[in-house]
């Protein structure tokens, strides 16, 4: 399997405090079936892009040298969880955010009420700089269930979507069971993801968490999300959207 979404690499967000537990969040991953984890802080700030990249690349190394000492054979991939705002139309080149140095792009909104209008604006300018944006967790976000609108002008758009299986099994609320369930079965999400943070809570032992998926959450479903798409944003490869169902 592969997680595209993780909060694993240490000490540059609110993910892993310290090395210690990057590599055991690393070491639960492998456990857990993971070959391949997508390392993707959160990023804020567009107009310190270079230093951002330059500690997240470091912490990188670091990380690769600590698993290969502790003989963990999980692979580790660069990225990051770019929050959208209107400060994106005044970035400059943003290659080095994206996944694995793919045209693939994770992006976040706020979780927490705001202006809507400029939603669709954002991902335009994505796409128009050539990026395929990957929208983290579309079920957890407030205002998209006041309005799922928001969802289908994405979904027009090419706008891929990534589930977080804390949301499939219910840890995150009954809406976001509901809308990350239709979400998948539907076919309008290309991905599931830990977006782990810890070792205790949102972990990175996937295969747990899988034992509790609901039944409408078929085996082809998980491998499509988890093995099949996800291997083709690390390839940087063309995603087929495959819509089973009118959202």
């Amino acid at each position: 399997m592969i997680d595209i979404h993780s909060h694993v690499l240490f000490e540059i967000d609110d993910g892993a405090e310290n090395l210690k537990t990057s590599l055991q969040l690393c070491l639960d991953s492998y456990r857990n079936g993971c070959d391949d984890l997508v390392l993707t802080p959160h990023f804020f700030e567009y107009d310190n892009i270079s230093d951002f990249v330059e500690e997240r690349n470091e912490k990188i190394e670091i990380l690769r040298n600590a698993l290969s000492e502790k003989n963990i054979p999980l692979r580790v991939h660069p990225g990051a969880e770019l929050f959208l705002s209107d400060d994106i139309f005044e970035a400059e080149n943003l290659d080095k955010l994206t996944i694995n140095g793919s045209r693939y792009m994770l992006c976040e909104m706020p979780l927490i009420p705001f202006d809507t209008r400029f939603i669709t604006r954002w991902f335009d300018n994505l796409f128009d700089r050539g990026y395929i944006p990957i929208l983290a967790h579309p079920e957890r976000y407030y205002e998209v269930h006041n309005d799922y609108q928001i969802l289908e002008d994405l979904i027009d758009r090419g706008v891929l979507f990534q589930v977080n299986l804390d949301s499939l099994i219910g840890l995150n609320g009954l809406q976001p069971q509901i809308l990350s369930i239709d979400l998948v079965e539907q076919g309008f999400a290309q991905f599931i993801a830990s977006d782990a943070h810890d070792t205790e809570y949102r972990h990175t032992r996937l295969i747990e968490k899988l034992n509790e998926l609901p039944d409408e959450i078929t085996e082809e479903m998980v491998e499509q999300c988890l093995i099949v798409n996800p291997q083709k944003v690390l390839n940087n490869e063309k995603i087929e959207i495959k819509i089973t169902d009118d959202f």
